[in-house]
């Protein structure tokens, strides 16, 4: 997925036709590259908006040393970046996954890091333009032959008799579904279309060519990681691990300030697992939060407190759109309200216009939804954890793609979990 995005990375686009990148360019210039690379530790960032982030500006930097103003070094970096998130997403979800005891943790973790590697890529936005009604009728069709020749039949002998009645049984029990099946069914299909329509409605275009976006890809790549490293250092109760992930931690904080919204996860996971975990639970959150402490401090102690107009400038005007944001991405049939406030009672109009009857089949599929995360309530509900806290501050400010960035691997692994709950029990019913 991530060599049919390097066309991205030699694009002929010159780096300071961006005016951010062209700030960033000039303020390395300006302090002598290398050479006054430590003002950046010791202060603002190459924006110079008011944000602590030494990591992101160092790379920069080193960039400028190896490539000068070659934009391919620039993108290659983000690219690159993009790839180890992914690796760090696969193993990541697999331990996470093996920690809920879900059945099939390595294939999950795989769907998760392929989905966001299409969508981190961009390549998902050329899947944008289908329905997800396409892939729902082909995991259907699917889970329709995988009934009628399933392999528990006796068919899997050479008997060509014994092969036919298998399947002549397959293909009635397909038929003859009863009354009380059809709902179990209409659920699993609820799920498996909005796993696939959240799937497709995501994409990002410019996390490679923006060289901006740095901030986002550093911070979330070495999240990533970092959680990971506590996580086993937790399980194993071994001090490399947490060690390990508090270093990642820490420059996953130097790189931007949205991974703060992690430390909450992971106490929630120590709280969750106290009882297998003991003490090492809570000396992983310690050591997240001895992070966050010592870049809040460096953050203090060398930028004025006091809000930047940049700052001010991004903060959204009132609560009611923060809110409206932040409920909308969590729970997405609650952007149909605006539609039907302004329907009021005149529910004929529903006769002429086919967006009102889309609105109506989508709630109703949303049930399937609400169905998976009950029986998958521990897989989901930490990934809707992961996306409810990481999104909760950039709900605040207007929007940017790159925001979205973080919260993404917990939608995408809710998404793809949505897909296969949805696919398993349709296959199931289809087989039984």
């Amino acid at each position: 997925m991530h060599a049919l995005a390097l066309p991205q990375v030699f694009l002929n686009a010159p780096l300071r036709a961006d005016s951010d990148t062209a700030a960033m360019l000039d303020a390395v210039q300006r302090t002598g590259g290398l050479m006054g690379a430590w003002r950046w530790l010791l202060g603002d960032w190459l924006l110079e908006n008011g944000f602590y982030r030494p990591i992101t500006s160092l790379s920069i930097v080193l960039d400028h040393a190896l490539y000068g103003e070659t934009s391919w070094g620039f993108r290659l970096t983000n690219w690159l970046l993009t790839v180890f998130t992914a690796l760090g997403v696969f193993v990541l979800t697999r331990a996470y996954a093996c920690l809920v005891g879900y059945a099939r943790a390595d294939w999950l973790a795989l769907g998760v890091a392929t989905v966001l590697s299409l969508q981190q890529t961009g390549i998902a936005q050329r899947l944008s333009e289908w329905s997800a009604w396409w892939f729902v009728g082909a995991v259907g069709i699917t889970a329709l032959l995988l009934a009628k020749f399933d392999t528990s039949h006796p068919a899997r002998s050479n008997n060509l008799a014994s092969y036919i009645r298998a399947s002549f049984r397959a293909e009635r029990s397909v038929r003859t579904l009863s009354r009380g099946e059809w709902l179990p069914l209409a659920l699993a299909v609820g799920a498996l279309f909005w796993g696939f329509d959240r799937v497709l409605e995501t994409h990002y275009t410019r996390l490679i060519t923006w060289v901006p976006s740095r901030t986002a890809l550093f911070g979330t790549m070495f999240s990533v990681w970092a959680v990971y490293c506590l996580l086993r250092g937790a399980i194993e109760r071994r001090w490399g691990w947490l060690g390990l992930g508090g270093l990642f931690y820490l420059l996953a904080l130097g790189s931007y300030e949205q991974p703060i919204m992690l430390i909450p996860v992971l106490i929630g996971l120590a709280f969750w697992r106290h009882h297998e975990w003991g003490a090492w639970g809570w000396r992983a959150v310690g050591i997240a939060a001895l992070a966050g402490l010592l870049v809040l401090a460096l953050r203090v102690s060398l930028l004025p407190t006091e809000p930047t107009r940049y700052q001010q400038q991004q903060l959204r005007s009132s609560l009611s759109g923060p809110l409206n944001s932040y409920l909308t991405e969590l729970v997405p049939p609650l952007t149909q309200l605006n539609y039907w406030r302004a329907v009021g009672v005149d529910f004929e109009v529903l006769l002429v216009d086919k967006q009102g009857w889309d609105h109506i089949v989508g709630t109703l599929l949303y049930f399937g939804v609400l169905s998976a995360f009950w029986c998958e309530r521990r897989l989901l509900g930490g990934a809707l954890l992961w996306h409810a806290l990481t999104f909760l501050p950039m709900a605040f400010l207007h929007f940017f793609e790159h925001y979205m960035y973080l919260p993404q691997l917990g939608k995408t692994l809710t998404d793809v979990g949505l897909a296969v709950w949805g696919m398993n029990r349709l296959r199931a019913k289809l087989t039984n």
